[in-house]
């Protein structure tokens, strides 16, 4: 969306993983669509970068694994010239995601693998630094009972509506700020993604993660359709932490889904929770009122459109594109 806008659009890789896509059987699990992947990684990251340049977006989001940042080297060889093969189409690299259930989870619940999550971040912190991004798109870690470990099938409700306690988010602060000071000499920063069912979604739990992690180098990453999904209001959220966002996840969503309802591993519930999120506009995020407040702030950054495992991505991608021009733009000014 090349329009010199203070809003600049990209999209994170994730929107490129429905098998269907590559002309593969479609809905493949994630485990064989990674195998896929892996096999040949240059050709499906040249084909994701490709589908982002036609799409319209400025810029893309490395994904969960296939999509993510150790793959990209691979596929490229190094992180240089991974950056080249972003800047040759005319795009930029917004943001890295990372998975923190895997690092950040693991670590909370067994100090011992601390050492290890120190590791990746400062990786991931210098392949950022030479592909000219300064932002790691942090995942959380469940709520609930479950703490990290799998998920189980017997939830209740009570589960998942139950407050966060106290010392989980202090604990889980702890490490933020930590690893943020990993990654901080290399100029980035974490922006926490409201992942739905999360210790870090609903707006009084981010608000008391924020409250305890460093301002300078722990920002927000909201995710609308996420919120909107685990019962919370992205509106609320975004007004209330405007000043800590560098970057957002603009994803629609038809309504909240009780997480006690979801089965099988994180993979598996990520599936049932893809059948109420919608593209932009289609669902029910007042996206009118989410304008209003970046235009009373002033607000300026990377917005991005994400469209998990979209069948049609670059169609779908340039519909949302095609509702912000049309309904939102204006009301920015």
């Amino acid at each position: 969306m090349p329009t010199g806008d203070r809003i600049r659009f990209g999209t994170n890789l994730i929107t490129f993983f429905e098998s269907s896509f590559w002309g593969l059987t479609p809905h493949l699990p994630h485990a064989q669509w990674a195998a896929a992947v892996n096999e040949n990684p240059k050709h499906y990251f040249d084909g994701m970068l490709d589908a982002a340049r036609d799409s319209g977006v400025e810029g893309v989001e490395l994904a969960p694994d296939p999509g993510g940042f150790e793959t990209a080297i691979t596929a490229y060889g190094s992180a240089a010239a991974f950056a080249d093969a972003v800047a040759d189409r005319g795009l930029v690299l917004t943001s890295s995601y990372s998975p923190g259930r895997t690092y950040i989870g693991e670590a909370m619940a067994d100090p011992a693998l601390e050492g290890r999550a120190d590791e990746y971040f400062e990786r991931h912190a210098r392949f950022l630094v030479a592909v000219g991004a300064a932002t790691i798109t942090l995942g959380s870690v469940p709520r609930s009972r479950f703490g990290n470990a799998s998920p189980d099938d017997t939830a209740t409700p009570e589960d998942f509506s139950a407050p966060v306690a106290r010392e989980v988010h202090e604990k889980y602060a702890d490490h933020l700020n930590r690893l943020a000071a990993v990654v901080a000499p290399f100029g980035v920063k974490f922006a926490i993604h409201t992942d739905a069912y999360s210790i870090c979604a609903r707006n009084e739990d981010i608000a008391t993660v924020l409250s305890l992690t460093d301002p300078a180098t722990v920002q927000l990453c909201p995710d609308a359709g996420h919120i909107t999904l685990d019962g919370g209001d992205p509106v609320a959220v975004l007004r209330s932490h405007i000043d800590r966002i560098p970057t957002m996840h603009w994803k629609d969503c038809i309504g909240p889904l009780g997480g006690h309802t979801l089965r099988g591993d994180p993979k598996a519930r990520h599936d049932i929770m893809l059948k109420n999120f919608r593209i932009l506009g289609a669902g029910i995020v007042d996206w009118s009122e989410w304008m209003r407040i970046l235009r009373d702030n002033d607000w300026a950054g990377w917005a991005i459109e994400e469209i998990d495992n979209s069948p049609q991505p670059i169609v779908e991608l340039r519909q949302g594109l095609d509702f912000y021009r049309r309904e939102l733009q204006r009301i920015y000014g």
